[in-house]
C-alpha cells in the first residue's frame, strides 16, 4: 500500500520571502524621491541628490531581483507541474539510507539516498520542491524507510540538483 507523504504544490511562504527584495526596492526609492523633494541649500542638495541617485539604483536592482526571481520561480512551478502531470520525472524506489538529519539549529543540509540516488535539502533554501527537514517536521526521518520518490534533475554551472516533487511511503509485507 502506498501513502503519500509530500506531493509538488506551490509554496506560497517561499514567494513571500521573495518580497524581501521588493520591499527594499521600494523603500530605497521612496528615499530617493524625498532627496529629491528637498529645497535645502544647494552643498545638502547636491550630497542628497547623489545619494539619492545611490539608493535609486539600488532601488531599481532590488525591484529587478525581485521580477527575477518570482518570474523564473513561477516558470519553474509550471514546468514541475507539468512534469509530474505527464509523468515526466525520475522515480526511485528503495530504503532510505545515509540519513543524515539537518540539526535543529541549522547550518547543516539534511541528505540521504536510496538505491544510488542522493538527495539533500535544507529549510533555509528557497526552491520549488520538497525541502522540509526532519527537524522541523519533514516526512523524511529515517533509515529503512521504503519511500517512492519522484523528482527532476536540475543542472547548472556543472552542479546536479535533484528536486523532490513526490514522496510515497509504501508498506512492505513482511
Amino acid at each position: 500500500m502506498e501513502t503519500i507523504l509530500y506531493e509538488y504544490q506551490l509554496n506560497f511562504s517561499d514567494y513571500l520571502l521573495n518580497l524581501i527584495p521588493l520591499v527594499i526596492g521600494i523603500a530605497f526609492m521612496h528615499v530617493f524621491v524625498l532627496s529629491i523633494k528637498d529645497k535645502s541649500n544647494e552643498t545638502k542638495r547636491f550630497i542628497k541628490i547623489f545619494s539619492g541617485a545611490i539608493t535609486f539604483i539600488i532601488g531599481i536592482l532590488s525591484l529587478v531581483i525581485f521580477i527575477f526571481i518570482t518570474v523564473s520561480m513561477s516558470l519553474e512551478h509550471v514546468d514541475y507541474k507539468n512534469r509530474l502531470a505527464n509523468n515526466d520525472v525520475c522515480v526511485v524506489e528503495g530504503y532510505v539510507e545515509n540519513f543524515h538529519p539537518m540539526p535543529f539549529e541549522g547550518h547543516d543540509t539534511e541528505r540521504f539516498n536510496i538505491n544510488g540516488v542522493n538527495f539533500e535539502y535544507s529549510d533555509n533554501t528557497i526552491i520549488n520542491g520538497y525541502h522540509n527537514t526532519s527537524t522541523h517536521g519533514g516526512v523524511i526521518t529515517h533509515n529503512g524507510q521504503y519511500l517512492k520518490i519522484k523528482y527532476v534533475v536540475k543542472e547548472y554551472n556543472d552542479i546536479k540538483e535533484t528536486v523532490i516533487l513526490y514522496i510515497a511511503e509504501i508498506q512492505q509485507n513482511e
